[in-house]
């Protein structure tokens, strides 16, 4: 199932929304998926200070990265992707969602390119992974983010995320990561689909 974004789909954009396709991750997206994760998380100036980042994400290139489909869809998960309609091998957008024990999911690898920002398309991925998470039977989503990602937080909490621990990964310099989570009912996510 594809969802289509639309101008009026996304009342809290600031600007006019290009139309969006959100699909599942297929192989050929693995390059754009790497490089928007690389930038996503260099995007904050803040983190950039801190020595661990770089072995982070070299060591997310060399697991989950490296392998969607065994981290992914084979434990009954899944990972999609945002396109423009007009240009569906452009990937501006990601999230996956890792199936955890107890009917639980990880949501992880959220992340908009920077020219795509604003216009709705990390809401449309949240509503699509909570929409086929309620439908195969996930009750909880929950995240971690680092604490200096002060726009991620906001936008999970707008998004009806609670913020509901903060761990500190290490003193000096202090980094801190954030326990994120939101239950699932069949009232709590609203999707539109239509037929690409």
């Amino acid at each position: 199932m594809a969802l289509i974004v639309s101008p009026s789909m996304s009342p809290t954009s600031t600007h006019d929304s290009p139309k969006i396709v959100v699909r599942e991750f297929r192989n050929e997206d693995l390059p754009q998926v790497i490089q928007l994760f690389k930038d996503g998380m260099l995007n904050y100036p803040k983190s950039q200070q801190d020595p661990h980042l770089h072995d982070y994400i070299d060591n997310s290139l060399k697991t989950d990265l490296s392998d969607i489909e065994g981290t992914y869809f084979m434990p009954g998960g899944n990972f999609w992707i945002a396109t423009p309609r007009h240009d569906p091998s452009l990937v501006v957008g990601m999230v996956g969602l890792e199936a955890k024990p107890n009917n639980e999911g990880e949501l992880r690898r959220m992340s908009v390119k920077n020219t795509h920002r604003r216009y709705g398309i990390g809401r449309h991925l949240i509503a699509t992974l909570e929409q086929w998470a309620a439908e195969h039977q996930f009750h909880k989503i929950w995240l971690t983010t680092g604490g200096v990602m002060e726009k991620a937080r906001a936008f999970y909490t707008s998004t009806g995320y609670t913020e509901t621990e903060v761990i500190v990964v290490h003193e000096e310099p202090r980094f801190e990561v954030i326990m994120v989570e939101k239950v699932l009912s069949s009232v709590n996510y609203a999707l539109v689909s239509l037929a690409a």
